[in-house]
């Protein structure tokens, strides 16, 4: 099944759901426009980064391969989360299919086993190991060599970083790490996943395909083509995190002094005057 009618069937299955909930909900409680929003572009970058010419045009540039990448783990993954779709997932199913997920949700142990999985530190070494694992040179040419493996290599992708971002988007009221920590645990998964990205934009020979000097593109060599997706793995790759990390720190500056005023003003009305 080709990328396009699956993201087409998940449209139709989420459209479904929304229109169910607000049917059963009677207008109480309708799911947030903007949400439904984040879900649209996160089916849009993913059908622009697996079903457009970029998908093409990944075939033989390395360069390509990499935006590629960070268009499903940087743009689409952290959009997926935040729009929190899969409420309405389970609505668009039959009834007795959604009282059947519920019982292995709540009775045959699902929900301990997703929040398991879901732990911080499970997170974090699932997406950085992803990571360093797929750009292994051997790793990635076996993976490259067959539609089946390249697709796993794409949903491994998405999967790990739809587990890092469900930390880092947690609502405050159930967040796992408070925003420091959530904040180094960005910073460090930066510092380890742009590794290979130097790496890679630094390498005097290439590691992926054999000819050092073979031409690809308007004269682009094999070399220079690794070069530069090096560098798109590198730098775009830290700029986006540090500046989720920095702005994950200024939230916690921002939660902890007006938590400091709330403790205040209770001390001052509590004190007799």
């Amino acid at each position: 099944m080709s990328v396009s009618i699956s993201l087409v069937l998940v449209l139709i299955a989420y459209a479904t759901g929304v229109v169910r909930f607000r049917r059963h909900a009677r207008g109480t409680r309708r799911p947030p426009v903007v949400r439904m929003l984040a879900m649209g572009a996160a089916l849009l970058l993913i059908e622009l980064a697996l079903a457009s010419p970029l998908d093409e045009l990944a075939d033989d540039l390395l360069a390509a391969h990499m935006v590629q990448h960070l268009l499903l783990m940087l743009a689409a993954a952290p959009l997926l989360v935040w729009a929190r779709p899969l409420p309405y997932f389970v609505w668009s199913q039959p009834m007795p299919v959604r009282k059947g997920i519920a019982y292995l949700w709540n009775r045959a142990g699902i929900s301990r086993v997703v929040r398991l999985v879901k732990t911080p530190a499970l997170s974090w070494l699932t997406f950085c190991g992803t990571m360093l694992v797929w750009h292994v040179p051997a790793i990635y040419r076996w993976a490259v060599g067959a539609e089946l493996r390249h697709s796993l290599m794409h949903l491994s992708f998405i999967g790990s970083a739809l587990l890092f971002w469900s930390v880092v988007l947690d609502p405050d009221r159930k967040r796992r790490l408070n925003h420091f920590a959530c904040a180094l645990f960005v910073l460090s998964a930066a510092l380890v996943t742009g590794l290979p990205g130097a790496l890679i934009c630094f390498a005097r020979q290439p590691l992926y395909m054999l000819k050092a000097n073979a031409s690809l593109h308007d004269g682009l060599t094999v070399l220079a083509d690794q070069q530069l997706a090096g560098l798109i793995m590198w730098i775009p790759m830290d700029l986006f995190l540090f500046a989720v990390a920095m702005a994950l720190f200024a939230a916690g500056l921002r939660t902890g002094r007006a938590q400091g005023n709330s403790a205040f003003m209770a001390f001052h009305c509590a004190t007799p005057n």
